[in-house]
């Protein structure tokens, strides 16, 4: 399938220049009422007024009239693959509870671990699938997707290996950047031991994931009663 493609008579609007834009600089668009994109071996290589050839050997034209032709969303967080869902703490949520104060009552993050223990490899991808489609209709291009509702070695594993699974399937329509997110919470089987649960993370977990190419990244839920800056530090340096 050729990676060639050139959009024509599309009503462009995109962010402009070429470096990221926060707070009113987010405001400052690129409006192309009639413009052209053209991608060249995947990479897109002109964005701008309908001037350049539409004649080109190799390239598939597609007329973009009538249509307007964005940049794709990056969401940067998500934890896409997880068991369970948490619909009361919602409530809570609004109700002014704090995320810590629900941890204690036996909800948040280690909720749906349980939930993602017991869940399966189909069944997690499945579910993950279901977002990223969702997430595709409404513009979405690519996401960070993290583990961290598994807390022991083959659940983080396998919520790696699901994300790695969609990422191998050649008609995915969503990018994922896995990230290893280990020190979400800390297990039950090492309260009071944080820092052993961290050494565990560092020389157990970390290699295997190298090993298996599972990961692009590694995050950590630094906060207070969670993780310290100090085992951050350690985690990531």
């Amino acid at each position: 399938m050729s990676n060639n493609l050139i959009i024509i008579n599309a009503h462009i609007v995109t962010p402009q220049g070429r470096t990221a834009r926060k707070g009113e600089a987010m405001n400052e668009l690129l409006n192309i009422p009639c413009g052209t994109v053209r991608v060249t071996d995947g990479i897109i290589t002109y964005v701008g007024e309908n001037r350049i050839s539409h004649e080109k050997p190799g390239y598939k034209v597609l007329d973009a009239r009538g249509n307007v032709l964005l940049p794709g969303f990056v969401d940067s967080h998500t934890h896409l693959v997880f068991g369970g869902f948490r619909p009361d703490e919602f409530i809570w949520r609004l109700n002014g509870d704090s995320y810590m104060s629900i941890m204690e009552r036996g909800g948040g993050i280690i909720n749906t671990v349980r939930a993602t223990w017991e869940a399966s490899f189909e069944e997690l991808k499945h579910k993950a699938e279901w977002f990223l489609d969702t997430m595709s209709r409404m513009g979405v291009t690519t996401v960070e997707g993290k583990s961290g509702y598994g807390l022991d070695r083959d659940t983080e594993l396998k919520q790696l290996s699901v994300m790695q699974a969609i990422n191998e399937c050649p008609d995915r329509k969503v990018d994922i950047a896995t990230t290893f997110l280990g020190a979400h919470a800390l297990p039950e089987e090492y309260k009071g031991r944080s820092d052993a649960y961290i050494d565990f993370l560092i020389n157990e977990m970390l290699p295997m994931i190298h090993q298996k190419q599972l990961a692009e990244n590694c995050d950590i839920f630094c906060e207070k009663g969670v993780f310290t800056v100090e085992q951050s530090r350690k985690l990531l340096k």
